[in-house]
Protein backbone atom coordinates (compact mmCIF):
# COMPACT_ATOMS: atom_id res chain seq x y z
CA UNK A 1 0.00 0.00 0.00
CA UNK A 2 1.34 3.49 -0.74
CA UNK A 3 1.37 6.24 1.82
CA UNK A 4 2.05 9.94 1.64
CA UNK A 5 5.04 11.01 4.08
CA UNK A 6 5.51 14.68 5.37
CA UNK A 7 7.19 15.89 1.97
CA UNK A 8 3.46 14.83 0.36
CA UNK A 9 5.63 11.93 -1.58
CA UNK A 10 4.08 8.41 -1.74
CA UNK A 11 5.86 6.20 -0.21
CA UNK A 12 5.53 2.42 -0.01
CA UNK A 13 5.21 0.29 3.63
CA UNK A 14 8.66 -0.80 4.76
CA UNK A 15 6.98 -4.35 5.08
CA UNK A 16 5.99 -3.79 1.50
CA UNK A 17 9.38 -3.04 0.16
CA UNK A 18 10.61 -5.66 1.97
CA UNK A 19 8.75 -8.47 0.66
CA UNK A 20 8.53 -6.91 -2.97
CA UNK A 21 12.45 -6.97 -3.40
CA UNK A 22 13.05 -10.12 -5.49
CA UNK A 23 17.05 -10.55 -2.96
CA UNK A 24 14.42 -11.34 0.14
CA UNK A 25 12.37 -13.85 1.05
CA UNK A 26 9.08 -14.47 0.01
CA UNK A 27 8.03 -14.16 3.55
CA UNK A 28 8.25 -11.58 6.81
CA UNK A 29 6.86 -12.19 9.84
CA UNK A 30 5.36 -8.53 11.66
CA UNK A 31 3.40 -8.41 14.68
CA UNK A 32 -0.38 -7.04 14.40
CA UNK A 33 -2.69 -6.64 17.62
CA UNK A 34 -0.08 -8.21 19.32
CA UNK A 35 -0.21 -11.25 17.33
CA UNK A 36 3.25 -12.56 15.20
CA UNK A 37 1.83 -12.89 12.09
CA UNK A 38 3.36 -14.29 8.74
CA UNK A 39 3.11 -12.34 5.86
CA UNK A 40 3.89 -13.66 2.20
CA UNK A 41 4.07 -12.62 -1.27
CA UNK A 42 3.76 -14.80 -4.49
CA UNK A 43 6.02 -13.64 -7.19
CA UNK A 44 4.20 -14.58 -9.62
CA UNK A 45 1.28 -12.47 -8.94
CA UNK A 46 2.58 -9.82 -6.85
CA UNK A 47 0.09 -10.04 -4.56
CA UNK A 48 0.47 -10.31 -0.66
CA UNK A 49 -0.98 -12.21 1.46
CA UNK A 50 -1.12 -12.99 5.52
CA UNK A 51 -1.21 -16.61 6.81
CA UNK A 52 -4.50 -17.16 8.70
CA UNK A 53 -4.22 -17.64 12.41
CA UNK A 54 -4.31 -21.61 13.10
CA UNK A 55 -3.15 -22.13 10.02
CA UNK A 56 0.41 -23.07 8.44
CA UNK A 57 0.06 -22.50 4.96
CA UNK A 58 -3.46 -21.01 4.38
CA UNK A 59 -4.01 -16.95 3.81
CA UNK A 60 -5.91 -14.36 2.29
CA UNK A 61 -4.74 -11.38 0.80
CA UNK A 62 -3.27 -8.42 2.90
CA UNK A 63 -3.39 -4.79 2.21
CA UNK A 64 -3.70 -3.18 6.37
CA UNK A 65 -0.38 -2.29 6.26
CA UNK A 66 -1.25 0.41 9.03
CA UNK A 67 -1.92 -2.36 11.19
CA UNK A 68 1.06 -3.84 11.64
CA UNK A 69 3.15 -2.91 14.77
CA UNK A 70 6.19 -4.15 14.38
CA UNK A 71 8.32 -6.11 11.56
CA UNK A 72 10.92 -8.83 12.62
CA UNK A 73 13.33 -8.89 10.66
CA UNK A 74 15.41 -12.04 8.89
CA UNK A 75 17.99 -11.90 12.32
CA UNK A 76 14.34 -13.07 14.46
CA UNK A 77 12.76 -14.68 11.69
CA UNK A 78 15.92 -17.31 11.82
CA UNK A 79 15.37 -17.11 15.43
CA UNK A 80 11.79 -18.19 15.29
CA UNK A 81 13.32 -21.21 12.37
CA UNK A 82 15.26 -22.51 15.26
CA UNK A 83 12.64 -22.64 17.57
CA UNK A 84 10.63 -24.85 15.24
CA UNK A 85 13.50 -27.33 14.51
CA UNK A 86 13.72 -27.43 18.53
CA UNK A 87 10.42 -28.47 19.09
CA UNK A 88 10.13 -30.95 16.38
CA UNK A 89 13.24 -32.52 16.84
CA UNK A 90 11.78 -33.03 20.60
CA UNK A 91 8.71 -34.66 18.78
CA UNK A 92 10.91 -36.96 16.59
CA UNK A 93 12.36 -38.12 19.98
CA UNK A 94 9.60 -38.30 21.95
CA UNK A 95 7.15 -40.29 18.88
CA UNK A 96 10.20 -43.50 20.22
CA UNK A 97 9.54 -43.48 23.46
CA UNK A 98 7.56 -46.60 25.34
CA UNK A 99 6.35 -44.94 28.41
CA UNK A 100 3.97 -41.98 28.83
CA UNK A 101 3.76 -38.54 31.25
CA UNK A 102 2.21 -34.99 30.99
CA UNK A 103 5.70 -33.79 29.55
CA UNK A 104 5.27 -36.37 26.33
CA UNK A 105 1.86 -35.24 26.25
CA UNK A 106 2.87 -31.80 25.99
CA UNK A 107 5.76 -32.47 23.64
CA UNK A 108 3.03 -34.04 21.09
CA UNK A 109 0.99 -31.48 20.89
CA UNK A 110 3.21 -28.60 20.89
CA UNK A 111 3.10 -25.50 18.63
CA UNK A 112 5.84 -25.75 16.53
CA UNK A 113 5.39 -21.89 15.73
CA UNK A 114 6.08 -21.50 19.38
CA UNK A 115 9.60 -21.78 21.34
CA UNK A 116 9.85 -24.79 23.54
CA UNK A 117 9.52 -22.60 26.29
CA UNK A 118 6.30 -20.96 25.28
CA UNK A 119 4.72 -24.41 24.87
CA UNK A 120 5.88 -25.27 28.34
CA UNK A 121 8.34 -27.98 27.67
CA UNK A 122 11.80 -26.59 28.91
CA UNK A 123 12.36 -23.47 31.29
CA UNK A 124 13.81 -22.12 28.22
CA UNK A 125 17.76 -22.55 29.02
CA UNK A 126 21.07 -23.27 27.39
CA UNK A 127 20.79 -26.99 27.81
CA UNK A 128 17.46 -27.07 25.44
CA UNK A 129 17.81 -29.70 22.74
CA UNK A 130 20.83 -31.70 24.53
CA UNK A 131 20.64 -34.99 24.30
CA UNK A 132 22.43 -36.94 26.38
CA UNK A 133 22.37 -41.16 25.34
CA UNK A 134 21.78 -43.61 28.31
CA UNK A 135 24.80 -45.68 26.89
CA UNK A 136 26.78 -42.55 27.73
CA UNK A 137 25.68 -42.33 31.23
CA UNK A 138 25.57 -46.02 31.56
CA UNK A 139 29.63 -45.86 31.30
CA UNK A 140 29.73 -43.49 34.57
CA UNK A 141 27.14 -45.03 36.77
CA UNK A 142 27.99 -48.91 35.60
CA UNK A 143 25.53 -51.20 34.31
CA UNK A 144 23.87 -52.36 37.68
CA UNK A 145 22.72 -48.77 38.16
CA UNK A 146 21.63 -48.74 34.60
CA UNK A 147 19.70 -51.94 34.93
CA UNK A 148 17.75 -51.10 38.12
CA UNK A 149 17.25 -47.76 36.42
CA UNK A 150 15.25 -49.56 33.58
CA UNK A 151 13.84 -52.49 35.47
CA UNK A 152 12.15 -49.81 38.24
CA UNK A 153 10.83 -47.60 35.22
CA UNK A 154 9.55 -50.73 33.13
CA UNK A 155 7.46 -51.95 37.13
CA UNK A 156 6.86 -48.60 37.43
CA UNK A 157 8.58 -48.10 40.56
CA UNK A 158 10.51 -45.44 41.90
CA UNK A 159 13.98 -45.43 41.92
CA UNK A 160 17.20 -43.13 42.71
CA UNK A 161 20.40 -44.06 42.03
CA UNK A 162 23.70 -43.31 43.89
CA UNK A 163 25.53 -40.30 43.19
CA UNK A 164 27.81 -40.71 40.86
CA UNK A 165 31.06 -39.39 38.85
CA UNK A 166 29.83 -37.89 35.54
CA UNK A 167 32.31 -35.69 33.87
CA UNK A 168 33.47 -33.78 36.94
CA UNK A 169 29.85 -33.36 38.15
CA UNK A 170 27.85 -35.45 40.34
CA UNK A 171 25.08 -37.53 38.59
CA UNK A 172 22.19 -39.23 39.62
CA UNK A 173 19.54 -40.92 38.08
CA UNK A 174 15.98 -41.27 38.80
CA UNK A 175 12.34 -42.24 37.91
CA UNK A 176 8.99 -42.09 39.83
CA UNK A 177 5.59 -43.44 39.13
CA UNK A 178 2.51 -41.07 39.04
CA UNK A 179 -1.47 -41.66 40.91
CA UNK A 180 -2.29 -42.14 36.80
CA UNK A 181 -0.13 -44.79 36.00
CA UNK A 182 2.17 -42.21 34.57
CA UNK A 183 5.99 -42.69 34.87
CA UNK A 184 8.50 -39.81 35.20
CA UNK A 185 12.26 -40.08 34.53
CA UNK A 186 15.23 -38.16 34.52
CA UNK A 187 19.17 -37.20 35.20
CA UNK A 188 20.51 -34.93 37.43
CA UNK A 189 23.93 -33.64 36.56
CA UNK A 190 24.66 -31.59 39.65
CA UNK A 191 27.92 -29.43 41.09
CA UNK A 192 29.99 -31.65 43.50
CA UNK A 193 27.95 -31.53 46.85
CA UNK A 194 25.64 -28.81 46.00
CA UNK A 195 21.66 -29.24 45.12
CA UNK A 196 22.19 -27.13 42.23
CA UNK A 197 22.71 -27.86 38.17
CA UNK A 198 21.15 -29.40 35.10
CA UNK A 199 18.47 -31.51 34.66
CA UNK A 200 17.29 -33.88 32.21
CA UNK A 201 13.84 -35.99 31.46
CA UNK A 202 13.68 -38.82 29.60
CA UNK A 203 12.25 -38.69 26.48
CA UNK A 204 12.58 -42.07 25.11
CA UNK A 205 14.32 -45.10 25.79
CA UNK A 206 17.72 -44.23 24.64
CA UNK A 207 17.90 -40.44 25.27
CA UNK A 208 17.11 -37.85 27.90
CA UNK A 209 17.56 -34.49 26.83
CA UNK A 210 17.30 -30.88 28.11
CA UNK A 211 14.42 -29.50 30.31
CA UNK A 212 15.99 -27.16 33.25
CA UNK A 213 19.38 -25.51 34.92
CA UNK A 214 18.77 -24.76 38.30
Amino acid sequence: MEQINENNTVTMHQAELYLRNEENPTSLYVRIEGKRRRLFINRSTGLIGIIAIGKRNRGYRFSNWESIEKIYYPTIMSEANEDRKLVLKYQKLAELATHTNDWLRKIASADPEKSLYENRITTGTTIDGKCIRLSTIEKYCGSIAMDCFKDALKKKEKYSSHRFDFCGYDGTLWCEPRENGDMIAGFSKEFRNCGNGYYYLLINDQNVIGYDID
